[in-house]
Formats: structure tokens, sequence, C-alpha cells
């Protein structure tokens, strides 16, 4: 059995049932996994029903079993493998480490599937530290990229996001996903791919040639750009791919701003607006409600809160005053020169200054900060003080250096602690996997445009929706561009709770049949909404179809991934079901 590059803490398995697996029981033979095991070796080729379990576990409430778990270690290898589940009428569903918790993480769309987890693929290839770029393959996670620039004295920053510091670094890429720093455009920085084709074929993209010096510079290439095709598809597997790092600044603050009126946030988002389009506010600005502050700060089970249903005005007011936090807050960066910072931290007054309190936190204050912090664990006397001084709590000020070191592009676990709000056992303090605890947690992500009034009436009418369904209402907004903003929500729910399970369900078709009612689309969607990607719009389902039979005329890449190339079955379906499910 293949054990993990980095071991776990063991968890048993809770299900304590096994799922079906009518699609292996006929296609996926012993002789298959025998030439699987001859390309990759059999310690890494998974087969048992322990591993098919976790495998085929996700935050979320759909899943699907697959038939093998095959860790290539190399391009050549998964062509190999990509050949042979062609020859013999598999599937194949790749995956760069499987942390894509809340999306879909490893599960397929249906049973029987081969899934392809390429965290063995875990070189870095290249630094180069004057055009501030690095080449990676698709196992190398957050944490280590960022801990090997640190260790060979590298001067650059790599992006992250503030979920688990092992997911991959081109895997989020390619799903388009928002890190933290003004190079949080994780697509937007990969710049020169090496995939494998559906028919095994490994092809360089965005050059004529492999030894072009420009690959990992010029992002366009030469002729048609289709980087592209293999963001949020199934049109190939990534094997290598260029990124762009951002260069150790001069100077380096945190942010974070307290919003005192509610009433306030339209204006407060047109005033990111301004500062995003003038350069000033570069980082990924992320402003959360106060829900999302709490379910980072504690759990349910350990408040005096009911143990079913939402909170109540009361109860979020209650810990609201408990742990000293507003209705609403922002935090971001200010990178440059010593001058350019000032200069910034100067406008940001100027123009938030009227809605609320501006906290700035730099390295210095960040020491400072965590001698505090230990002091006041220790004498328990200290906490009235400090909270007459601060107007905080301590699990705020303990929050406040995971924030501060993210925005350098530094990984924490520390912020996936969300995910077990409504878990009804304490959340691990280390090795944070919500999947294989077993935590209900669906991420739901419409884009909108960066016009403070929309947002506000488009918020409202969610948390309608979702105190409709009886759960709390969770809304982190992530600015895309100075023009496009991620109103990110969280569906978090009781796995152990069958009620729970069908109203996050429910819940979730309603707000995506909402979001589309009103023209807006997600920026990028999980397993259950592939499906309605391209309701409104089907002669782009008809153009992605005929690229991927172009491709993959054997469909053996993800069918239906994205709803390209769809597997789904033609009747029984109903248009908010998750595809094939």
């Amino acid at each position: 059995m293949f054990q993990s590059l980095n071991p776990k803490r063991k968890r048993s398995n809770r299900t304590g049932r096994t799922m079906p697996n009518t699609q292996s029981e006929t296609r996926f033979t012993q002789q298959v996994s025998d030439q699987l095991k001859a390309i990759v070796g059999s310690e890494f080729v998974c087969t048992s029903s322990e591993d098919l379990d976790r495998y085929s576990r996700c935050t979320i409430p759909w899943q699907k079993r697959c038939a093998a778990v095959v860790f290539p270690g190399s391009g050549e290898e998964v062509s190999r493998v990509i050949k042979l589940a062609g020859e013999h009428g598999l599937t194949i569903w790749p995956f760069s480490t499987g942390k894509n918790w809340g999306y879909g993480a490893s599960l397929a769309t249906e049973d029987g599937a081969i899934v392809l987890i390429l965290e063995r693929m875990n070189r870095v290839l290249e630094v180069n530290e004057e055009l501030a770029y690095v080449v990676i393959e698709p196992g190398v996670s957050y944490q280590q990229l960022n801990a090997y620039l640190r260790e060979t004295g590298s001067r650059l920053w790599a992006d992250c996001t503030d979920g688990p510091p092992e997911g991959s670094v081109i895997g989020n890429a390619l799903e388009r996903g928002i890190g933290e720093t003004p190079y949080g455009d994780h697509f937007g920085n990969l710049c020169g791919l090496e995939v494998v084709l559906p028919t095994g074929e490994l092809v360089q993209i965005g050059t004529s040639s492999k030894s072009q010096r420009t690959w990992h510079t010029h992002k366009w290439g030469l002729g048609p750009y289709i980087e592209g095709l293999f963001s949020q598809s199934n049109l190939g597997v990534v094997t290598q791919a260029g990124l762009w790092l951002m260069p150790e600044p001069e100077e380096y603050n945190s942010y974070v701003f307290e919003i005192r009126n509610e009433a306030d946030v339209p204006a407060v988002m047109d005033a990111y607006r301004k500062l995003a389009l003038l350069g000033v506010a570069v980082s990924k600005l992320h402003m959360i409600n106060d829900f999302v502050t709490i379910t980072v700060l504690t759990q349910r089970l350990h408040e005096d809160v009911p143990s079913k249903g939402r909170l109540s005005a009361a109860d979020l007011d209650g810990l609201r005053h408990k742990y000293r936090i507003s209705p609403w807050s922002c935090g971001g960066g200010l990178y440059g020169t010593r001058e350019q910072v000032k200069v910034q931290r100067k406008l940001l007054r100027r123009e938030l200054g009227p809605y609320g309190r501006l906290i700035f936190l730099t390295d210095g204050r960040l020491s400072l900060l965590d001698k505090l912090v230990r002091l006041v664990k220790k004498n328990d006397w200290m906490l009235p003080f400090l909270h007459g001084l601060g107007k905080t709590s301590l699990p705020v000020l303990e929050l406040a250096p995971h924030a501060h070191r993210i925005l350098k592009g530094i990984p924490t676990e520390y912020f996936v602690r969300h995910a077990y709000y409504r878990h009804g056992a304490s959340r691990p303090d280390s090795d944070v996997d919500p999947a294989a605890d077993r935590c209900g947690l669906i991420w739901f992500a419409p884009i909108l445009p960066v016009i403070g009034a929309e947002i506000v009436r488009y918020l409202a009418d969610s948390r309608k929706t979702f105190e409709e369904y009886d759960f709390d209402f969770y809304v982190a907004m992530l600015m895309m561009n100075p023009r496009s903003v991620v109103c990110l929500m969280a569906i978090i729910y009781d796995k152990e709770s069958p009620d729970e399970v069908e109203r996050a369900k429910g819940l979730y078709a309603r707000l995506v049949q909402d979001m589309q009612a009103v023209n807006l689309q997600q920026y990028r969607a999980g397993l259950a909404g592939w499906d309605s990607v391209y309701r409104g719009a089907p002669e782009l389902k008809s153009l992605n179809g005929r690229i991927k039979k172009a491709l993959d005329p054997k469909g053996v890449i993800a069918p239906g991934r994205y709803d390209v190339g769809s597997a789904m079955p033609a009747s029984g379906v109903e248009p908010t079901d998750p595809p094939g499910l």
C-alpha cells in the first residue's frame, strides 16, 4: 500500500460501510491492475477497500467510489497510464494532491474511475532569481515551495492560499485559484506548460521548442494561445509548469480594517475599487463577515449556543462581543519601497479611515505581538488589561500572525479550521484534514462586478436563502482584480446529520439557481456545479465538446469535468443535481 510522502496521524473509517463499485467490477480487472503496477511500481497502486474509501471522500455530500488510485512519478509514467486506460475503456481522473476540499478533492463523477494523484511528482526543477520564476511539477505544495525558497536563500516569494499548505501550487493555479499577494492570480502567473494529452502524447505548450529561452517568461508564446485549454478542463494532464514569483520587497506591512457600521460596506467596496484601479491596493483583498471569523476562532460545540440550526441574532451578537470582532473586517498587504508603503498607508487611511479602524502590522510589531500573546497566556490576570488596551481578544491576537505571514506567501493550515465549526468533535491542533475527519463543507463561489450597492443587494438575498435552509451565512469577498470580486460562500454542515446533508444539497442547488437568474456565474465550480455551467450557453458547450472530441475521442480523461465531454446519464438527473450522481 502506498504510504504518503508526509505521514499523517491515523484516522478510523467512521463510515462503517463500503460503497458499491459497479463499473470497476466489470472494467478494472486484475490484468489492468498488474499492468499499472508494472508502469509505476506495485507500491504506488492502491486497490484496497481502505485506500479506495480514503480517496473517494470529500467534505461535499456527493460521493463516488474509484476503482484504483495510482501515483505516477514522472510525465512518462502519466503518459503510459493514460494510454493503458484508453486501451481498456477506463477513465482517468487526475489530481495534483487531492486537497481541493469543498469542491471535490479527488472525486470522479462516476464509479470505477482510476484516480491519478500526482504528489510524487514534486520536484523543483529550476529557480531563476534574475527573472523571478520557478519551474515545478504538480506535486509541489505551497509548503514545499516556500520551504525550498527559504532554505536555498532565494530572495523570491511564492504566493499561497489560506487553504491547506499541502495543496498543489499548479493544481490551484489550473483551477484559477486566488492567493494573497500581488501575485494572487495564480493562473495568470503560470507561464509555459508541459502537458500529457489524452492520447498519451507529451507536448510543450507556449513555445515552439522546449529550449526556447522565453518559454517561462513570455506567457502568450507564438501562434494560438492554448494554455487556457488546460485550465478548469479535462483536455490533458499538466506535468510541469513555469510560475512567476514575487521579488522580496524592501518593505512589507499587513493591515486589518474593522468596519464600524455595516451600512458602510458598499462605500468601503467602492473605495477599494478606486484604490485597486490606482494600483494602491495590490494584494488580493479579503473582506469577511463576522461568522467567518467565528468559524476560525471557535466551534459550535464549545459555545453556549444551540446545537442545531443557525445562530440567532442574539447568539451572533454575543459571540461578537465575546471575541471583540466587528460585523465586517478586511485584510491585505502593502509591498514596495519604504517610500511606496508609506504613501500606500496614507492613501488607505484617507479612503478607509472614515468607515472604521485601520491597524498596520510590521514584522517587528509581529515579534512584539507574539511575545505579548505568550505573556498573557501564562498570566490570566492580564486578560482584562489586554481587552481594555487593544479592544480585542486573545484568540484574535493569536490569529493575527497567521494572517500577516500568509500575506508574505507563508502557508498555514490555521484557517482550514473553519471546516470543523459544526463538527461533533474538537478539531485537531495540527494535521488538519476535514475530509478524513468527515467535516461538511461546500464552497459556492459567485463572481460579481465591484459595485458596492450591487454586491450588498446580492449578499442580502443570499443571506435570506441561507436562513431559509437554516444555515449560518458565511461569506468572504476576495477581490480577483480591480473590477471583479468573488463572494465566496461556505455551506458548513454536520455530515453525520442526514437532515443537514439534505438541506445543504438543497441550499447549494438554490444558490446556483438564484445566481444564474441574475446573470452571474461562479469563478470556479465544484463537482456539484458542473452540470449547470453552460445552462445558458449551449453554443459554448457544443464548442467545448467538439474540442474534447478532437483531443480525447475515447473520453479517457475526466469526462464531464466542468461539463466538458459530459458522460451524464440521459435521464433521471434533474438540472440541479450534481453530474452523474
